[in-house]
């Protein structure tokens, strides 16, 4: 998907993916749990939409010493994530609109998560390395994305077919690719394949 089908696709989408979203992308408090963070963490979610992930994370950071940045392509969802911290008063928040594939922020952060955006991303591969690169030396990469639906039978085509048709690839490598650049990921795989979560820590 283009850069501008992308900001099409999410210029509507963004009215609508609170609402709709809860239904479809599972595992989410669950994954950043696992990510071990700290009151004082510095946390950076790509892909981060209207925020909808922002609260899983900051449950575990102190406001004042624990720090989360949140990127995205569309200007559209940031908007929607802007009225979503000034209506929590989150303090410790920061809302950059940029590419996954240029990302080049000037620092290290010590948790860095996809939350089912990468199977967006057409140069997925190079969001993935930009990624790795931001995290801190014992620091953490998640990702956490739609799995190929391998155990779901006859109804495994339709899913992939239905989340084509929204500009999501889930038969893409993602989990090799995980493993490539970061040997210590471990992987798991929930609902029959229907989502998995790729957790590795950088040496």
């Amino acid at each position: 998907m283009s850069h501008t089908a992308v900001q099409r696709f999410y210029r509507y989408h963004a009215y609508v993916y609170d609402w709709t979203r809860w239904a479809i992308l599972h595992g989410r408090r669950r994954a950043i749990s696992r990510l071990n963070l700290r009151p004082d963490s510095r946390v950076l979610e790509i892909g981060c939409g209207t925020g909808l992930n922002f609260h899983y994370v900051l449950e575990h950071l102190d406001p004042h010493r624990g720090r989360l940045t949140g990127l995205d392509f569309s200007e559209d969802m940031l908007r929607r994530a802007e009225r979503r911290v000034a209506a929590a008063g989150w303090p410790n928040v920061e809302l950059i609109q940029g590419d996954a594939t240029k990302l080049s922020l000037g620092g290290k952060y010590d948790a860095v998560c996809f939350g089912y955006s990468l199977t967006m991303i057409p140069d997925w591969r190079e969001a993935l390395r930009r990624a790795h690169e931001h995290v801190a030396p014992g620091g953490r990469l998640m990702l956490l994305d739609f799995g190929p639906f391998r155990s779901w039978g006859p109804l495994a085509p339709l899913m992939r077919a239905w989340l084509r048709a929204n500009h999501v690839e889930t038969l893409e490598p993602y989990v090799d690719e995980m493993v490539r650049i970061c040997p210590s990921t471990k992987i798991e795989y929930r609902v029959g394949g229907y989502y998995f979560v790729a957790m590795g820590t950088k040496e």
